[in-house]
Formats: C-alpha cells, sequence, structure tokens
C-alpha cells in the first residue's frame, strides 16, 4: 500500500470516528425538520414562493451575482420577519458546520459593509451619485438579498433546499438519509476589510493561503507540473450555468506527491468539504476515497503570491475544487462533484443549470434600474 493511500484512509478514519449510517440518518432528520419548522412560519403567499417540486430545474438555476442581475428563487431574508430569519438561520446551522455556517454568515454581513463603502464612492462621484443604475446597484448590498428555497416536502425520502444571492450559494439533497452539499459558491469582497471598526475581517481566511502553503510544499519539478499559466484566471471555470466544462484533468497528478504533500493536499480539500457537518463531509471523503485519492490533479495559474492574483484546482472523478483570486481583495470558490451534483446520482434526475450571460445580466439590471427609478 502507497504511502498516499495510507495517509488518505489515517485522515478518513479521523473524520470517521463518530460516522454511521444511523448518525446519518439522524442528521437528515434533524435538516428535515429544520427545514419543515422554517416552512411552518411562512405565510401562505411566501410558502408558495419558497416552495417548489424536487424535479424542477430551478433547482439548478442560482447565481453570485447581485439579485438586480439575477433574481434568485425563493423567500428573500429581508422580506422575512425576525421569526422566520431565526428560522432560516437554524435550517443554515441544521445543514452546516460551524465552520461553514460561519463563512456563509460572514459573506452575507459583507453586504451591508459593501454597502457602507460604495455610499460613500458613490456620493464622492457627481456622475454616479444621479445614475440610476449605479444607485440601483448600491441598493442590492443588502445582507437581506439572499433567498431560501425548498424543493418536494421535508421528511420525504428525497428532497432538498437552498439558499442563494450575491456570493453565496449552497444547493443541499437529502435522499434516503444521505446529505449531499454541491454545488456550493462563496465569494468575499472584501476578501479582508482593510480600515474602520471591521478591519482584518476575513469570511474565507483559509482557502487562500491553503493553497499557496500547498503550492509552496512542491519542489520544483512539481510547480513546473502544476503551473498551467503565467497568469490567474478571470473566474472559476465551472461556476453558475458552467458544469461540465472541464473535460480533462490538468497539472500535478496526486500520484506524484510525497507523505507530507498528501497531509497537505487532504487538509487542503477539507477546508472545502467540512463546510457541511461531519457525516455528509466524511461522506464526501468516502467518496473521493473509492475513486482514488491518487487520481486528483492539482492545476496553478498565476503568481505563487498570497497578495497577488492567482487560481488553482483540485480536480478528480468525485471531486472538483475552484479557487480564484479575483483582484488582490477580491475571491470567489466552488466545490462541485462531477458525480453527484445536485444529488443527481442518487435521485436519477438530470437538472438543467441555467444561467444568464453577463450582458444578459446587465440587460436585467439596467431594466429593473429603470423601474426603480420610475417609482422614484
Amino acid at each position: 500500500m502507497t504511502n498516499n493511500k495510507l495517509a488518505a484512509l489515517a485522515f478518513g478514519a479521523i473524520l470517521s470516528t463518530a460516522w454511521t449510517a444511523g448518525f446519518a440518518g439522524s442528521r437528515a432528520d434533524t435538516i428535515s425538520a429544520a427545514a419543515q419548522s422554517f416552512l411552518d412560519t411562512l405565510g401562505e403567499e411566501q410558502h408558495a414562493i419558497a416552495t417548489m417540486p424536487i424535479d424542477t430545474d430551478e433547482r439548478a438555476t442560482w447565481s453570485n451575482l447581485p439579485i438586480i442581475m439575477v433574481q434568485p428563487a425563493g423567500v428573500l431574508v429581508k422580506d422575512m420577519t425576525d421569526a422566520q430569519r431565526r428560522a432560516a438561520h437554524a435550517l443554515m446551522r441544521a445543514t452546516m458546520s460551524s465552520q461553514g455556517y460561519a463563512k456563509f454568515a460572514g459573506v452575507m454581513v459583507l453586504e451591508d459593509l459593501l454597502y457602507q463603502m460604495e455610499s460613500q464612492m458613490l456620493q464622492s462621484n457627481d456622475e454616479n451619485r444621479v445614475d440610476p443604475l449605479a444607485r440601483a446597484f448600491l441598493a442590492t448590498r443588502d445582507y437581506g438579498n439572499y433567498a431560501v428555497a425548498v424543493f418536494g416536502s421535508p421528511g420525504d425520502t428525497n428532497w432538498g433546499w437552498k439558499i442563494a444571492g450575491h456570493h453565496a450559494a449552497a444547493n443541499f439533497t437529502i435522499s434516503e438519509g444521505r446529505v449531499a452539499f454541491t454545488p456550493t459558491f462563496l465569494g468575499s469582497s472584501p476578501m479582508e476589510v482593510q480600515s474602520g471598526r471591521y478591519a482584518g475581517l476575513m469570511a474565507l481566511a483559509h482557502e487562500g493561503q491553503g493553497g499557496i502553503e500547498f503550492m509552496n510544499s512542491l519542489d520544483s519539478a512539481q510547480q513546473k507540473k502544476a503551473l498551467i499559466a503565467a497568469e490567474a484566471a478571470n473566474d472559476v471555470f465551472e461556476g453558475p450555468g458552467r458544469r461540465k466544462s472541464l473535460e480533462s484533468f490538468e497539472g500535478l497528478s496526486s500520484k506524484d506527491l510525497g507523505e507530507e504533500q498528501t497531509n497537505l493536499l487532504h487538509r487542503l480539500v477539507a477546508e472545502y468539504l467540512n463546510n457541511v457537518d461531519l457525516d455528509a463531509a466524511q461522506a464526501q471523503m468516502d467518496a473521493i476515497d473509492e475513486a482514488g485519492w491518487d487520481n486528483l490533479w492539482f492545476s496553478w495559474r498565476g503568481p505563487v503570491d498570497l497578495k497577488g492574483k492567482f487560481y488553482y484546482r483540485v480536480h478528480g472523478p468525485r471531486l472538483l475544487i475552484e479557487y480564484n483570486r479575483q483582484d488582490t481583495n477580491h475571491d470567489h470558490m466552488i466545490v462541485r462533484d462531477p458525480s453527484n451534483d445536485y444529488g443527481e446520482d442518487w435521485l436519477g434526475q438530470h437538472y438543467e443549470e441555467h444561467h444568464p450571460s453577463m450582458a444578459e445580466a446587465m440587460q436585467n439590471a439596467r431594466r429593473r434600474a429603470e423601474a426603480q427609478s420610475d417609482k422614484e
């Protein structure tokens, strides 16, 4: 047995200490109860907005763009009462780990900080201050602009839910006691708050650092294999509406890693998978293990500079992780399961993942800005 395989088994054993099929089932029951409690707080009109069939393609329609560009399905947090918001957060906590919940909540809170920052910039620019589109974009910077939707009936054999808005989207599937959590997208802007009372705050604190640490663990020959381009990518490749666009693996094969490098790769993968509760994370780890940790590939674009723009990817039959530094203080990440996004393998259901082009999204924004300006 190779050192890589031994390291993978040891890492899995640590994670799986408390995991059993029965525990997984009890976690699914907890999530179902939290979802039903949330639905029970909604009025009739809200309930109709929040609930959809499990087989609708709306499950796979989501975006990381501001809601003025792409409207998310479900009930917006800002349209909820305090009791409904508490129930929505309870559903998030039931499905996510404390780590994942902190990341999502942090990204949502960053919207209010963005509003403060961009308000100051808007007020200092006479042209933008009277521009309906600029004002409409500013209005979308709001912690409340995240939507919660439930697909199917909580407690049924198969159902799901998602939360989506600017820089945060997660799709959960519950099937026969199992929990899937891909695709999950997160982004942070600012990546690190630079000034004011929240200076130093980061919602995504370890994704970039973990990639740099792994890349720096490679020797020159390994880095040469991993490095695909001198410039960073423009964004993650398999963002909303673009899944299965990566047809082949690239870069450095995990078969070529030493034991310590393999441990670092496992830790990097865990940073993304452990955003959900232990049993769901462990189940995904098991799926990767079955497909073979030696079948993972790592690639890099851009400089190996924590303060620079860079991109990396971890890719295999049961895992796709992408991280992209949009600019020096703005990042995106996504995690997918190439074989089971939206729980498709479990459900025997294929969903069409739709997303408008940037040109179409901007047309939507202008149209909504003009409508809002007319109301004023």
